[in-house]
């Protein structure tokens, strides 16, 4: 790449700022992409529309489980989710609607829920989270910010015999792909896990697993990453970009330009508006999740537990607990809906014993990128030859962070790369 000429910062008088690398947004993927291009001595801007990390990855349940990174698309999810369009409290809920955009992207979703299509997708993403999680870990025993990182593993509360023998299954397919289990009976969960009250039957734990608080994830990347030279500029909407012969030469913002020799797309669910300034039709919709918090009770979680059937997700951090659950596919729409909320808190009221009284009156709500086949696209834009993207995550962004601004930065470098990029094609959905 060629060095750019100094000038770091866009003025209020419309002044240009100039990188080795520009990179579109702000939040987990895009900090940790800043992050390992840094290392490798490149000059990086950041630019978001709002706050730094105040996106999906502000609010969500924090883990980091290489046992449930799966692609969205899974064998018989389109059916369950036609079954659940009908409920709005249901764990994957669909609104229903004839938006050309939403038909094109649940008919995507189908196609690519088939098996043939997971058995390749599912061990690109879990490998790339496996990788992300150790990465995390380094990262938490570096000096530097805590972020409640914790190892402990995930505990998977099961109450049927039915969600028992598909936890099973499950457990015993991503062993092949490197992540361990334990199967607990009833008495080791209630004796392990005193807040179990419920009636449950077993439990899987995924030993390797781990949690941590996500905003406080993201706010550590970006200490990291400013700390070898990257500038994140917050508050500066890219309106458009200035392309010329097939390259990008600037991005446009009401503060002025911003120039680079490469550009990173990774502005989580805003990418595909943004993706369409510059010719690119991604099939992404945004997923909204919700969480909410309790203040530490009298027992408190040792570790991430999932009730399984129940689909509501514990974390325990040092002076709180988080639940979150729900995926309702929506429009640009971060409005709160009680309804959902309390399915979760009642979920977790049936086999939880919890505080009586939430320690946030709001609970939160993040929009999640999903790209209609449920896998990220990291790579070069097919559209342009300097644009690069890490866009799509849905559930994954905090997983698979680490992991995937390495393979970005290994292809922008033109190296052999960690991971097998061909799941992650960006000319795949494009």
């Amino acid at each position: 790449m060629s060095t750019p000429t100094q000038n770091p910062l866009p003025g209020p008088d419309g002044s240009v700022a100039r990188a080795h690398v520009a990179i579109i947004g702000a939040g987990v993927i895009g900090l940790a992409c800043a992050l390992e291009l840094a290392r490798r001595g490149k000059r990086i801007l950041v630019v978001d529309r709002g706050e730094a990390g105040c996106g999906a990855s502000f609010g969500n349940a924090g883990w980091l489980t290489p046992s449930l990174a799966f692609p969205l698309a899974q064998p018989g999810y389109a059916f369950k989710a036609l079954k659940w369009m009908m409920d709005p409290e249901s764990p994957f809920y669909i609104r229903p609607s004839l938006d050309p955009a939403l038909l094109r992207w649940v008919s995507i979703f189908a196609f690519s829920s088939r098996r043939s299509k997971f058995t390749v997708n599912a061990p690109a993403l879990v490998g790339l989270c496996r990788w992300s999680t150790d990465a995390w870990e380094a990262i938490a025993a570096a000096p530097g910010p805590d972020f409640g990182f914790a190892r402990r593993g995930l505990l998977v509360v099961l109450e049927t015999p039915h969600g028992l023998e598909t936890a099973r299954k499950a457990a015993a397919y991503v062993e092949t792909l490197g992540i361990p289990h334990e199967l607990w009976d009833s008495d080791r969960v209630r004796s392990e896990e005193p807040i179990v009250t419920g009636n449950q039957i077993g439990g899987i734990l995924y030993t390797r697993d781990a949690h941590c608080v996500p905003n406080l994830a993201v706010a550590r990347l970006r200490h990291e990453a400013e700390k070898l030279g990257v500038r994140v500029l917050e508050n500066r909407e890219v309106t458009g970009a200035t392309i010329t012969h097939g390259r990008i030469s600037a991005l446009r913002t009401p503060q002025g330009a911003i120039e680079a020799d490469q550009f990173v797309l990774a502005a989580g669910y805003w990418s595909a508006d943004l993706g369409r300034e510059l010719g690119l039709r991604l099939p992404m919709r945004a997923a909204k999740g919700y969480s909410l918090q309790f203040a530490r009770g009298a027992v408190h979680p040792t570790r991430s537990i999932s009730l399984g059937e129940r689909k509501v997700t514990v974390t325990p951090h040092a002076e709180r607990l988080r639940l979150a659950g729900t995926l309702e596919i929506v429009g640009n729409d971060s409005s709160i809906n009680e309804r959902r909320v309390n399915a979760i808190e009642r979920g977790a009221r049936g086999l939880l014993t919890l505080p009586n009284e939430r320690a946030e009156a709001k609970p939160w709500a993040g929009l999640r990128p999903c790209l209609a086949d449920g896998m990220p696209a990291i790579g070069p834009s097919p559209k342009h030859r300097n644009l690069w993207l890490a866009v799509g995550h849905q559930m994954t962004g905090l997983k698979c962070a680490p992991g995937t601004a390495r393979l970005l930065a290994e292809l922008m470098a033109g190296e052999k790369p960690t991971f097998d990029p061909r799941p992650f094609a960006p000319e795949r959905c494009c």
